[in-house]
């Protein structure tokens, strides 16, 4: 294949096939689900909250197909509900400034003085500055409203936590000029190097050290009170295929829509590059989701069962092996205009859709 031409020929020969999704909901039956009983409360407070901001009618009707505050409450459905704000708000935040950068890839230059710029706002929010401030002119009141969100987090996290989370903040950032360059690239990527811009640009590491259940995990809160288990290997192979878990569904239902915005840039594209048939593409898809539910339902096991952890450390570990599974059960509530498939659902759950 001419390599000039590899995304665009990828696109023709995929418009006008057929995507036929199998119910995804039995693949994880087994794992917890629920939904925030604050919903309808954060979800008034945050519709005055939007009002508040001065955003374009696109980013609000955007917000509104999303409906962070059902997001956020069907993947941390026991949350406070402080912490469950907190989380809606870094949701829109994140949302709203991947919008932006987005829209800034055509123009590198003045996207990576976003970045620069956006990553001081952060660490001087996050009271990670010093003593030498930068000056920073951001004049848009969302991605300024940081601030508030930064403050719940300095009274939940000591200095080293936050600057771990900080951590998180920037590796999200600099990736986003990797998916940029990859956008503007007209080679498809190889499946192992998609996955590896992927999994950074998910933005869901920085969500996920905002949450109460993830303070016991070594990677975000720097404590080693869990070494002498030797479980921290365990806790991060749980996270990144946690990630996969997320991001494999997504890519299946939201390809159409991805299509839609001319992009090709979905592991379901680059499987079906590699078999030329769109069926078994997602059947491969599929069997990969498999595989991680039962690595990741494994290597749970394993934590739970094999070590000695005291009451109150197992309570903990199961709490946040129960709060990763239902980010993803959640994730599978396809009621919101998200992913535009709702309209296309059988009663069997079923997906069978145009592309």
């Amino acid at each position: 294949m001419d390599v000039v031409n590899e995304k665009t020929l990828l696109a023709e020969a995929l418009k006008g096939q057929r995507l036929v999704i199998p119910d995804m909901r039995p693949i994880f039956a087994h794992w917890p689900c629920g939904q925030n009983e604050n919903y309808q409360v954060v979800k008034d407070t945050t519709e005055k909250k939007l009002i508040a901001h001065d955003i374009d009618d696109e980013a609000r009707r955007a917000f509104d197909d999303i409906n962070p505050a059902l997001l956020a409450a069907k993947w941390w459905p026991t949350s406070s509900i402080k912490q469950y704000q907190v989380m809606v708000d870094m949701i829109i935040w994140l949302g709203y400034w991947d919008d932006l950068i987005e829209n800034l890839i055509p123009y590198p230059d003045a996207a990576e003085e976003m970045r620069i710029t956006t990553k001081i706002l952060v660490r001087q929010s996050l009271g990670l500055a010093g003593r030498n401030k930068e000056d920073v002119i951001i004049s848009n009141l969302l991605i300024c409203g940081f601030k508030s969100i930064a403050d719940e987090v300095c009274a939940m996290y000591d200095e080293d936590q936050r600057r771990i989370l900080l951590g998180h903040f920037d590796q999200y950032i600099d990736s986003t000029q990797l998916e940029a360059e990859a956008d503007r690239s007209e080679k498809l990527p190889s499946l192992k190097r998609y996955w590896e811009v992927r999994i950074l640009t998910s933005g869901m590491c920085t969500l996920l050290g905002l949450t109460d259940q993830f303070r016991i995990v070594p990677e975000f809160m720097g404590d080693n009170r869990h070494d002498q288990f030797d479980v921290c290997q365990q806790y991060i192979s749980d996270l990144k295929n946690h990630y996969l878990l997320r991001a494999s569904v997504n890519d299946l239902i939201s390809f159409k829509k991805e299509m839609k915005a001319g992009s090709v840039l979905s592991s379901v594209a680059i499987l079906y590059d590699q078999v030329n048939s769109l069926d078994a593409a997602v059947q491969m898809s599929l069997a990969h989701l498999r595989q991680l539910v039962d690595y990741f339902d494994c290597t749970s096991n394993t934590i739970l069962s094999s070590f000695s952890l005291n009451d109150d450390d197992a309570e903990s570990v199961s709490k946040f092996i129960d709060a990763l599974r239902m980010v993803n059960t959640g994730n599978l509530d396809l009621q919101s205009s998200r992913y535009g498939v709702s309209q296309f659902m059988k009663a069997s759950g079923q997906i069978e859709l145009v592309l």
